[in-house]
């Protein structure tokens, strides 16, 4: 099976066209959404109805559920309190139905999807180091756990009975193609695939990943995409002006 992982596509339609016109000329088996498919972009509809069409299996972020109103406002900084509002007023009554039925932790096959940390994924909080890896890797109850949030790129390998980190990947030459090994049956994995529509990297390409089971191989991948007709969107709407200038850093 050939997995397409997408996350934190934020409302950023250029992008996803981009990336998913790029995997309909592969052969993918299955596409996951790992939340965040909306807020801070100015195309949170289409993002959406581009990911049903695709019969992407989905799990909540956190902007999809301040959204629908699960998650407080005040959670929120005030840039990206603005941006929750203005895609809620866009989307329509089923819309932000579908949005509430989206499950915080989902298992497919071998993994399991999360948006932020595995334990109290209701929180969002940002794993952004080695102690919060192997607290997440260490309750997986599937060889891999994939998550988003950060808006960068990562791939872990930890093993159990020992709770040592074994591979910390970072550098984007390596996450080009990572290979791993199901047969040790207390390994955990963890893949994190970048963001799509905001990446925080200093890349500003946007970043995906796809996971071959049958090879066993990961690999990051970086499209580009039109970030300028992006940028007008934005600002066309009215939306901090933050949210477009970013898109060109990769910030």
């Amino acid at each position: 099976m050939r997995y397409a992982v997408l996350s934190d596509i934020h409302g950023n339609g250029e992008a996803l066209t981009a990336v998913l016109d790029r995997l309909a000329t592969e052969r993918i088996d299955r596409y996951v959404c790992l939340g965040d498919t909306i807020g801070y972009g100015a195309d949170p509809i289409a993002c959406l109805e581009r990911l049903q069409r695709c019969q992407a299996m989905m799990v909540a972020g956190n902007h999809e559920l301040g959204c629908v109103g699960t998650l407080s406002l005040q959670w929120f900084n005030e840039a990206a309190r603005a941006a929750v509002v203005w895609t809620r007023e866009q989307l329509s009554v089923t819309d932000l139905d579908s949005l509430r039925q989206l499950p915080l932790t989902a298992t497919e096959d071998r993994f399991t999807l999360v948006h932020a940390m595995l334990r109290h994924p209701e929180r969002f909080e940002y794993l952004v180091d080695t102690a919060h890896a192997i607290e997440t890797m260490a309750i997986c109850p599937t060889l891999m756990c994939l998550t988003g949030h950060t808006h960068a790129p990562l791939f872990i390998e930890y093993d159990a009975p020992s709770r040592r980190v074994l591979r910390v990947v970072t550098d984007a030459r390596e996450l080009a193609d990572v290979s791993w090994d199901d047969t040790p049956l207390q390994r955990r994995y963890l893949v994190n695939p970048g963001s799509v529509g905001q990446p925080r990297d200093g890349d500003p390409r946007a970043s995906y990943a796809v996971i071959d089971t049958q090879r066993r191989t990961m690999s990051v991948h970086r499209m580009t995409y039109d970030v300028a007709a992006a940028q007008r969107k934005i600002r066309a709407a009215n939306l901090p002006a933050f949210f477009a200038d970013r898109l060109a850093l990769g910030r």
